[in-house]
């Protein structure tokens, strides 16, 4: 049985353009979107990963993707500022508060995506359909449902049995789930996401566990009937912090400890709702494949691949921690400190700088587990090319 293929793309709102350019890397910039999703038997996405689904949906070549999310322009007609004199003083007293207008997302994403936006998720997969299968794409879209406090998976085709329960296809547009999942609240948009003629509010997908959505993707997938030993999925992510919590401290390129208080509170839990628990997602998603049971060298041991960036220091010459590639200290420190809504041009910069030193082995791949304290990967690929090279060997 030839093996079922899950494409997982992690949200982290401007920090997509990271999918874009290891797409390009696995792929070529002249692929389009559909021949990427067709070689994959389902695809599952959360906030700015949806954006970047609903382009490979809307067929655009990855270089075209890439142009879209390395656009100032095009970046700030989705994250459209708010003109509340109540969110900018919210801001000015706790540091915290919404900065963006939903409002005016959901028409800017349908702008993007011009004949498809309007497409149910159904339509929107009509015919891609990886060579011999006879059942097209499986796309599934995580938003969190504001009023009834749950996930709600918007999915192209119906999960349902009595072993699994109901899940239904979605009724919504592909621009409408994708505005539900990219709906980062507290810190960022400044009201829960409304479709016009439906029912429902939503948050982003993030707020339900699922920023990293490879382990809700495998679950859709069992729920379809596969079997967790014929699974093999792609995980893509959006870069993720992580520095040793070594003693003595070394700024920037140690964990300190965070100041307590309400203001600080806030802002961290505003910040943890986009974060990825270290590895919880890709280790669940790993265990519900079997942890790897059947597969033998040289073959990698797990049916998870991960590829995302660690934006985490790398041990110098005499031992204490460095910069990778050729990066300042102020520059490290810069990137790890940048939120998700990079919009000015010089942000984006940076982010896509880190990408090609991640892309070329300079910079760590976040692996499937590693020690938390000294970062030592204990399951996984520690770097682009041997996920790549693991990706290869199983797929």
């Amino acid at each position: 049985m030839p093996t079922y293929r899950i494409l997982s793309l992690d949200g982290g709102g401007s920090w997509a353009i990271i999918h874009v350019k290891a797409l390009i890397r696995i792929y070529s910039a002249s692929t389009t979107g559909h021949e990427v999703l067709s070689t994959f038997d389902l695809a599952a996405a959360n906030s700015g990963g949806s954006i970047v689904l609903g382009c490979l949906l809307a067929d655009f070549t990855l270089g075209e993707i890439y142009d879209f999310f390395n656009s100032q322009v095009e970046r700030q007609t989705i994250f459209s500022k708010t003109h509340s004199v109540e969110d900018a003083l919210l801001r000015t007293l706790l540091g915290s508060g919404p900065k963006y207008s939903a409002a005016a997302k959901l028409p800017a994403i349908r702008q993007v995506l011009k004949q498809t936006g309007d497409m149910t998720l159904a339509d929107a997969v009509r015919g891609i359909r990886r060579t011999g299968s006879s059942n097209d794409l499986h796309a599934l879209i995580v938003g969190f449902n504001y009023d009834r406090n749950r996930a709600t998976f918007f999915r192209s085709e119906s999960v349902s049995s009595p072993s699994w329960g109901t899940g239904d296809t979605t009724n919504v547009t592909l621009a409408e789930a994708i505005h539900a999942s990219s709906n980062a609240p507290v810190n960022y948009f400044d009201a829960p996401t409304e479709f016009p003629g439906h029912s429902g509010r939503y948050w982003d997908g993030a707020i339900s566990g699922c920023n990293n959505p490879v382990h809700a993707a495998v679950t859709e997938a069992i729920g379809l009937g596969q079997d967790p030993l014929n699974l093999a999925a792609l995980s893509l992510g959006t870069a993720s912090v992580a520095l040793p919590t070594t003693d003595p401290a070394q700024p920037p390129f140690t964990q300190p400890l965070s100041p307590t208080g309400f203001p600080h509170d806030l802002a961290k839990l505003a910040g943890a709702i986009v974060d990825d628990p270290p590895d919880f997602a890709t280790f669940l998603a790993h265990v519900l494949t079997a942890s790897g049971a059947g597969l033998t060298p040289p073959q990698p041991n797990s049916r998870i691949v991960r590829m995302n960036p660690l934006i985490s220091p790398v041990p110098g010459p005499d031992g204490n921690f460095i910069a990778p590639g050729s990066m300042s200290a102020d520059d490290f420190q810069a990137l790890a400190n940048l939120d998700m809504d990079a919009i000015l041009q010089p942000q984006v910069d940076s982010i896509t700088a880190y990408a090609d030193l991640w892309l070329n082995d300079q910079a760590p791949n976040q692996p499937i587990r590693m020690d938390s304290t000294t970062l030592t990967p204990e399951l996984g690929q520690s770097t682009f090319s041997a996920a790549l090279a693991a990706w290869e060997s199983i797929r």
